[in-house]
């Protein structure tokens, strides 16, 4: 209730019961929907606690339904709760944190925890994601950067279609890096979803199991070494071997494996094109966030 209407709560709940069906919005609920989106929440309290407390310092949170497209009372995306946000919420009501960043690295934006916390300076939420122009859920644009006291604490990465791996790290370089060391949160939670993945054939993002891999690196050594990863999306036969290279980078691990892209088109044309309209999107994003973070 930190975070959802307590009517949408009970609507997910009375749904379930009667069998569930599809809502819309790629979303279905069947008989045991509620009670896995509870535990999906649940699990997503008791990775970030656990890290928050000292206990551990890493934590990965391999949980289903994924929750970032949920906002306060509406389901979307197949997410019912929004799992980082009652996370974030448990959090800073048990005293664990007060100033809470997010980076999301799903293929599509955080459009629900974007809702959320859209007028609240106590949670940065930083979404990198492929331009929603024409993509799922069309929210979440650079222009999009939060209002009232919240205004500057919410970021869209747009990304061209076809990033891979050495876009993602100009993004850590530019973006992520100078905006966690300017708003110097007292916690950091990452979510990954594996639809960024040049398998996933809807998305087109180029990302491989090495760029999944050296991503979680150089954030988690960003929050010296503590970090808790929440799963989002994904939908391909690699998900599992991803959740197996997401594990190695928080245990100081070797990759398990490597991947590659070998394709005329992402070697030489997208790095022309793609690499052109991101370094656009690079400065644009960081003229808007200018009167809010020393982004130097």
């Amino acid at each position: 209730m930190k975070v959802h209407d307590e009517e949408y709560f009970n609507f997910v709940k009375r749904f379930c019961e009667n069998g569930g069906g599809f809502l819309g919005d790629s979303t279905y609920f069947s008989h045991y929907s509620f009670r896995a989106a509870k535990s999906a929440a649940g699990g997503a309290i008791k990775a970030t606690e656990m890290v928050a407390m000292n206990e551990v310092p890493t934590s990965f949170a391999l949980i289903r339904p994924p929750g970032h497209h949920a906002s306060k009372d509406k389901f979307g995306g197949y997410c019912i709760f929004n799992n980082v946000a009652v996370a974030i919420r448990h959090l800073q009501e048990s005293g664990l944190a007060k100033k809470i960043m997010i980076v999301d690295l799903d293929a599509h934006a955080g459009n629900g925890t974007m809702r959320i916390f859209y007028e609240d300076p106590s949670v940065l939420t930083l979404s990198v994601h492929r331009d929603p122009q024409d993509f799922y859920p069309h929210d979440g644009f650079s222009h999009q950067i939060g209002r009232g006291d919240g205004r500057g604490y919410n970021i869209n990465m747009e990304m061209p279609e076809g990033s891979g791996d050495d876009d993602y790290l100009l993004i850590f370089d530019n973006i992520i890096k100078p905006v966690y060391d300017s708003y110097s949160p007292d916690f950091l939670i990452t979510l990954v979803g594996f639809d960024a993945h040049f398998s996933d054939l809807q998305s087109n993002m180029q990302l491989t199991s090495h760029g999944y891999y050296g991503m979680i690196r150089l954030i988690k050594k960003m929050n010296n070494h503590k970090l808790p990863v929440i799963l989002e999306g994904g939908y391909t036969a690699e998900n599992a071997t991803l959740a197996h290279t997401i594990l190695c980078a928080l245990a100081n691990e070797s990759p398990p494996y490597e991947d590659d892209v070998d394709t005329l088109s992402s070697s030489i044309t997208r790095s022309k094109k793609t690499r052109t309209i991101l370094h656009n999107n690079i400065e644009e994003l960081r003229s808007l966030l200018e009167d809010y973070h020393d982004l130097k």
